[in-house]
Parts: structure tokens; C-alpha cells; sequence
């Protein structure tokens, strides 16, 4: 398997194979920056997951929160976004949601929960998260996540896009 994922890359020319080959919505999973969003509307991306891949695969890249609010200007509209990455409680969800995202991925706490006690321990995690969001959604005053903006976010100004620099990852 090692020397399998050595030499394998993934391409932008991938991606366009794939177009020409499928008639449905493809959906493109590790999006970063605002470049490569573009890019991947310009080649017909339905949508895409604005990922770090969990934090593991790439140290030391920015959370994906933190990139979030440049990628959705840099889509504007054009296709889903959501959101892969740093979620570990409800208050996260809302976050996310409120700064724009489409919807998150909370692929973490499945595997925990699925480790401590197999298909009963996911139902657990998912209880779990959707309990905090709502007693979050309930402290902010929100009915509904349709509710959640960017009002309950407090962004830094300027809040660091393309051409910003970023502050240091501690």
C-alpha cells in the first residue's frame, strides 16, 4: 500500500477525465484555499468539502474554519460548500454553519464512536453532537440552524484571506 500511494497524484486533468466520463454531481473532497475552490468550480464541481483532512495528512495547514469565509467568497454561490475537519462538539456545527457552510462532516466522531461500542456507540456520537448544537442553538436564540449567521461569529478583522497573511499555527 505505501508504494501505491507514493505514486499515485491527483490532478486537476482527474478531475476533468471524470467530468467527461459522468453525467452526475461530482463532489470534491480536500479543498484549502480559494484557488483551488475557483478552480474546481471552473472545471463543474457540484459541489465541494472544504478539508484539512482531519489535521493528520497535513500539519500544520489552517483549520478549516479559518479558511472557510475566503473559500465561500471565492465560490459565491455557485455550489455547495460544506465543511470537513476540526468538529468535535455541537458548538462547532454552529460555527461552521454560521460562517456559511452548507453542512459539516463529523467523520471523527464516528469512528470513536463506532471503536467504543460499534453501531450502537455512532448512534451514541450523533446524539451527542446534535444535543449540543441544539442546547447551543438554544443559547444564541436560534429556532433553527436556517437561523445561525455570521453575527454569532466573532470574526477577526481583518480576517485573514488570499492575500493576508496568517497568523502563526501555535
Amino acid at each position: 500500500m505505501g508504494a501505491a500511494l507514493e505514486s499515485s497524484v491527483v490532478s486537476w486533468n482527474d478531475l476533468r477525465w471524470i467530468r467527461d466520463a459522468s453525467s452526475g454531481p461530482i463532489v470534491i473532497k480536500g479543498m484549502h484555499t480559494a484557488d483551488d475552490a475557483q478552480r474546481a468550480v471552473d472545471a463543474g464541481a457540484s459541489a465541494i468539502v472544504l478539508s484539512n483532512h482531519g489535521g493528520g495528512q497535513l500539519d500544520g495547514v489552517a483549520p478549516t474554519l479559518r479558511v472557510l469565509p475566503e473559500v465561500i467568497a471565492a465560490v459565491n454561490g455557485q455550489i455547495e460548500l460544506l465543511l470537513d475537519g476540526g468538529i468535535r462538539r455541537g458548538g462547532d456545527i454552529a460555527k461552521a454553519l454560521s460562517l456559511g457552510a452548507g453542512a459539516v462532516l463529523v467523520g471523527r466522531a464516528y469512528a470513536y464512536g463506532v471503536g467504543a461500542g460499534g453501531e450502537a456507540g455512532v448512534a451514541r456520537a450523533i446524539d451527542i453532537l446534535r444535543a449540543d448544537l441544539v442546547r447551543t442553538m438554544k443559547l444564541l436564540g436560534c429556532a433553527s440552524v436556517s437561523e445561525l449567521n455570521r453575527s454569532y461569529v466573532e470574526v477577526p478583522r481583518p480576517w485573514p484571506g488570499p492575500s493576508a497573511p496568517r497568523p502563526p499555527l501555535a
